[in-house]
């Protein structure tokens, strides 16, 4: 069953992420695209992209599949672990400067132009890159290969070989940086972004108001359309959706961790191992879900983005839809030379 999970999860995540960044290649050929939040967008998909391909096959073969003993080597655990991590932090801080973006965007539109250009939002992004790497390197020296009893082969487990006191330290920055930075970051700027709407949602349904223009009264239409209305409700929600993902998906994971460095080594009963055993596995299948679901959640927050997206579905399903059409088209028409070919404009320009 968990297998079926993580396979479900690796499918969902890899190519939802893989559109996501294929789409991001494809901006340069469109002529109006002008909004930096792709590039968050961009960094983001690739962020979790990497977990998917580089942390999901080794965790199911080496944490799921077989327990021990490590197969991998010393290097590979090291480098599992400082992967894990680095994708981890850029995740993290993705979501977070994705929710500043929004919010000069939305709430601050003219210095949003001014100081979120696009040279700046690259160095930005690429700042986040790095130090996530550096971020990481810790787990280089935290982590490695140790053998059980007796230096048996069997026993050798990918674990951390540092004392507690130097675990706990590595832990704690982990969780604030990766978690309760990004959290309270998001967390503001979301309500602060979601209230900024509230408040026009609220000024779109008074239809009529009443203004004093050269001493005389006059009615003014204040109307909005349902469509921008609605817009304005969506807007809000997806907000608060974003708020809950995160701390649903990320919450149990850090829970964990922590979990595995304050409890006590004489503490840990074999019902603590088997409840571990199991959180495990649930808190990192969450932690997956946050990565599979981003490309759905974020390109609710894009509009313009969100029909590039559905016209590069279009385009990778057509070579499909294609050839459906020519197998129909040559059952109906027998007649029809064998050499005939079909050409048809299926492409699309998406205005921004």
């Amino acid at each position: 069953m968990v297998t079926v999970i993580y396979l479900a999860l690796f499918l969902v995540g890899t190519v939802g992420n893989s559109i996501t960044a294929y789409t991001l290649v494809r901006k340069k050929s469109l002529q109006n695209l002008q909004s930096t939040v792709h590039y968050h967008l961009a960094s983001l998909a690739f962020s979790d992209l990497l977990i998917f391909l580089l942390c999901m096959p080794i965790e199911l073969y080496n944490f799921i599949w077989v327990h021990h003993p490590w197969a991998f080597g010393g290097a590979v655990c090291k480098g599992y672990y400082f992967l894990r991590d680095a994708c981890t932090y850029a995740t993290a801080l993705n979501i977070a400067s994705l929710s500043v973006e929004r919010y000069m965007a939305i709430c601050h539109p003219f210095k949003a132009k001014s100081i979120m250009s696009r040279s700046r939002t690259k160095k930005f992004i690429s700042c986040i890159w790095i130090a996530s790497f550096l971020l990481a390197i810790p787990m280089i020296f935290t982590m490695g290969q140790i053998y059980g009893k007796d230096r048996d082969p069997d026993s050798l487990i990918c674990t951390a070989i540092v004392d507690t006191s130097t675990l706990k330290t590595v832990i704690q920055v982990n969780t604030f940086i990766s978690f309760v930075f990004p959290m309270v970051v998001i967390s503001v700027l979301n309500t602060i972004i979601a209230n900024q709407l509230l408040v026009m949602f609220r000024q779109a349904a008074q239809e009529n108001q009443v203004c004093t223009i050269g001493g005389q009264q006059t009615m003014l239409s204040m109307s909005m359309e349902p469509s921008r209305v609605q817009a304005l409700k969506h807007g809000v929600r997806v907000l608060r959706a974003v708020v809950i993902a995160f701390v649903v998906c990320w919450l149990p994971y850090h829970i964990r961790r922590l979990m595995f460095c304050y409890v006590p080594s004489s503490h840990w009963t074999d019902f603590l191992y088997n409840f571990y055993h199991y959180f495990y596995m649930l808190t990192n299948v969450l932690f997956y879900v946050s990565s599979a679901i981003n490309p759905i959640l974020y390109n609710l927050v894009s509009a313009n983005f969100r029909q590039i997206f559905l016209s590069t579905l279009t385009i990778l399903c057509l070579p499909w839809r294609k050839k459906k059409k020519r197998l129909a088209f040559t059952r109906k028409s027998n007649s029809i030379s064998s050499n005939h070919t079909f050409s048809s404009q299926v492409t699309r320009e998406t205005t921004y």
